[in-house]
This record gives structure tokens, sequence and C-alpha cells, in this order.
């Protein structure tokens, strides 16, 4: 392991190999400090080129690799598994977690297409903000947007909060470059969207969770900023109820970005973490949230408003 962690460094520099165990702690367990496992050290490359030779690097030395983003999974997918050695579940070489966190370029936005080109380590809240400032928005938001990045949301296909509206990642993805086992590049980030030719590398990348290749950029399309959103808050008596009124709503309104449902239990616990009362007339025993375009909000019929 010491000649796998030396050779790591010569290829991307001392700073960016961590092998310390305490830091190498906190990449190897997840948000939700309930996944952990155990890696070798903790690799920082910061362009494709370097990913390639980690990636040639470790495949020398049999290591497997765990691309990591902003480990903002709650299931335990961006963390290596297994114990520490002598334990039963501990891996023959520990795997190297590579972060993605240093591949953080990110183009002008060309508005003639309504694209821009995006490190794998750019922040959602960064992108986001970047699309804002060219009038126009991304269609993916998270409540992890300051830390989730943008290979991790390609990896994992995430929805998001405006996934009823503009779909997943995979809908808003032109284009992807990726590293493969075997340190070869892969990709196309033309973002033609009449592209007919030969595998659509971005969407067969998209939710296979860094288990093809290792993605390190993407092409991502933007759209036409909305206008102001209202929110209705519902009160309903099942998720059934909430589902029935979702769908009244969306046939009467063309604008709706969201639909969150949840119960008295949910409702509970943010009051006694905010210090908040409940809402007027909220009575439960559930709820929905529904975002949508206050401009074009007509009245609602009769058979979906509940409160």
């Amino acid at each position: 392991m010491r000649e796998m962690i030396a050779d790591l460094r010569a290829v991307i520099g001392p700073a960016h190999v961590l092998a310390e165990p305490d830091v190498v702690a906190g990449y190897a367990t997840d948000w939700t400090r309930r996944y952990s496992g155990v890696a070798a050290c903790v690799v920082r490359p910061a362009s494709t080129a370097e990913v390639a030779d980690v990636i040639r690097a470790c495949a020398a030395h049999g290591a497997p690799i765990v691309p990591q983003g902003g480990n903002t999974s709650l299931v335990g997918g961006s963390v290596p598994s297994g114990g520490p050695p002598g334990s039963d579940t501990a891996a023959a070489l520990p795997p190297v977690v590579l972060s993605t966190g240093r591949l953080t370029g990110l183009d002008p936005v060309d508005v003639r297409s309504g694209q821009v080109t995006a490190g794998a380590g750019v922040t959602i809240a960064r992108l986001r903000a970047h699309a804002a400032a060219s009038g126009l928005s991304y269609g993916v938001d998270l409540a992890s947007r300051d830390t989730a990045t943008v290979g991790g949301t390609i990896a994992t296909n995430a929805g998001g909060i405006h996934t009823i509206r503009y779909g997943s990642t995979r809908a808003h993805v032109a284009g992807v470059t990726a590293v493969l086992a075997d340190g070869s590049v892969v990709g196309d980030m033309s973002g033609l969207t009449a592209g007919a030719t030969g595998y659509d590398i971005a969407q067969l990348l998209a939710g296979s969770e860094d288990t093809l290749a290792v993605i390190t950029a993407a092409r991502l399309r933007f759209r036409i900023a909305e206008p102001p959103s209202a929110v209705l808050l519902a009160g309903v008596t099942s998720i059934d109820g909430a589902a029935d009124l979702l769908a009244g709503i969306r046939a009467a309104v063309p604008g709706v970005l969201a639909g969150e449902y949840f119960d008295t239990a949910g409702m509970d616990l943010v009051c006694r973490a905010t210090g908040l009362p409940r809402p007027p007339g909220y009575d439960g025993p559930a709820a929905g949230e529904i975002p949508g375009d206050r401009a074009r909000r007509p009245a609602l019929p009769a058979s979906s408003s509940q409160s």
C-alpha cells in the first residue's frame, strides 16, 4: 500500500494524496454517519488527465476506486465499504477514494445553445448562480445544493425538488467527459441537440453510480428562468388524496414546479426544530406543498381544492 501511495503522489503531487487516518475518515463516512468503511487514501486530481493517471496507477496495484463528489449520499453509496485490516469484511487492498472536489472548471455560458461546460466538482449552487447571471436557470435543485456536485448528481441521476417539471438530471445532460477503468478518456461534449450517431455516452453514464467510468466534466442544458412562484399548502387525508390533489392542480396549472407530501410527524418535527407554529388552519393528518407559476395560476376547480 505504501508503494501505491508513493506512486499516486508522484502522479498528482503529495499535497493531494491524503493518507492520514483522521483525514481519510472524513471521506470514508457518509453524511448520515450511518455508513462508513476503510480507505487506503484519498486522491484529489484536478483534471481529466490526472484522473486518468490516478486510475492507471490504481489499476497497476489492483486497488479498487470509489469516486466521490460532495458526499451528500444518504444511503452509503459515496463511501467505501469493508472493515479494518484483519476483520472478516476487510478487502485485500483497501479502496482509494477519488474525490472530484478539485474538478471545478466552469466555462462561460453559451447563450446561443443555452448550455455550459462544467467540471464534475462544481456544486449545484454555483452552477445555478452561474445560470442566473445569464438570465437562465438549471432545472436540477436539491437541499444539498451547496455541497452536491455536478458529477455526483449525474452519476446518481439525482431528481431534486423540480423533477415533476423538468425531469431528473439525465434530462439536462448534453454531453460528458469520463475516464474508463483502464485510463481511457471517452465522451462527447459537442452538445448537439440533434446528434444521433452512435451510443449516447452521457445517457449511459447518467445513473450508473460511476460503475462504468468516472465522470470528470459535463455539458449541461440551461432553461429560461421561471417567473416568481407561489406556494399552496393544502390539507389532505391520505397519500391517495395528495396524489388526486396534485393531478387536479397539474391539470389546471401549467407551471407546477414541485409537489411535496409530508405527514403530521414530519410537520411536528419541523416545528420542534425551528420553534415555529403550525401553519394557520393546519389540522393534518397530512399535507402537500405545491409551488407553481404565480403569473399563470388560474383558479382551481372546486373538486381539487382541499383545506
